[in-house]
């Protein structure tokens, strides 16, 4: 009998830390997904941060946020930072704003009116307030409600395929890559894809692509520009081309 207890405390045992394991494993897959509809900064936070805005930002994007030419709510300024994170957007602001005048304005105010500008474009507050700690900030990502808000023309994107003649004057990328949003910088072109992204099933028009990619022609390259939506299949109005493999066979 005795023998048999010790059985089931053992048995027992290894089953609380196989569930704890587990539980442990989703809390870590639940912050590596979490977004900015989570709840990830403090109204009394957002407070501060509007008044941060009104003496460091208003005088360059307006008193409301979504009323400039530099809109910083709203449908132009989800678009821009869809797919990317927190940390993206808080090293902007932190690096770079206000233009040419980026050390003038601390830390701390720039993460309350990080908060603000949350709270501006419709994410709900919470209980723990916004940290410049940049590993924190990077799993927080920018998203719409109802998931990853789709593609629309003229948004910068990254696409891989193999380089093929369309016609006598238009390229084009053959089992290319969905389009997906990117920046011009070498990190976010990592985070879209990769030195080498599987192969897809699309085929997207190359615009204005120059030099001719001839040079390129039956070789794998990823193709970063503007995308343009179109009643006859989707283009990208070509900024640069990359290769990725000499050839288009895995």
């Amino acid at each position: 009998m005795r023998t048999l207890a010790r059985l089931r405390v053992v048995v027992f045992g290894a089953s609380y830390v196989a569930l704890a394991t587990h539980v442990g494993v989703q809390q870590l897959d639940a912050q590596s997904t979490s977004s900015v509809w989570d709840g990830v900064y403090t109204a009394t936070q957002a407070d501060r941060g509007k008044a941060a805005y009104a003496r460091h930002c208003s005088r360059c994007h307006g008193e409301d946020p979504a009323n400039s030419r530099n809109p910083l709510s709203g449908d132009r300024f989800a678009e821009h930072w869809e797919s990317r994170t927190l940390a993206d957007l808080f090293h902007r602001i932190r690096d770079t704003m206000p233009p040419g005048e980026a050390f003038s304005v601390g830390e701390t105010d720039k993460l309350d009116a990080l908060a603000y500008l949350l709270q501006q474009n419709g994410f709900p507050a919470g209980r723990a307030e916004l940290t410049p700690d940049a590993d924190a900030l990077a799993t927080i990502q920018i998203t719409g409600k109802g998931g990853p808000i789709p593609v629309r023309t003229g948004t910068l994107v990254r696409a891989a395929g193999c380089v093929e003649l369309r016609d006598e004057r238009e390229w084009q990328l053959t089992n290319a890559t969905e389009p997906e949003r990117t920046t011009l910088d070498a990190s976010s072109e990592k985070r879209a894809g990769g030195s080498s992204p599987q192969a897809g099933s699309r085929t997207i028009a190359l615009l204005n692509a120059f030099p001719s990619p001839t040079a390129h022609r039956g070789h794998r390259v990823a193709a970063t520009g503007f995308l343009v939506r179109r009643a006859d299949g989707d283009a990208i109005n070509v900024l640069s081309l990359e290769m990725l493999a000499p050839s288009c066979t895995p």
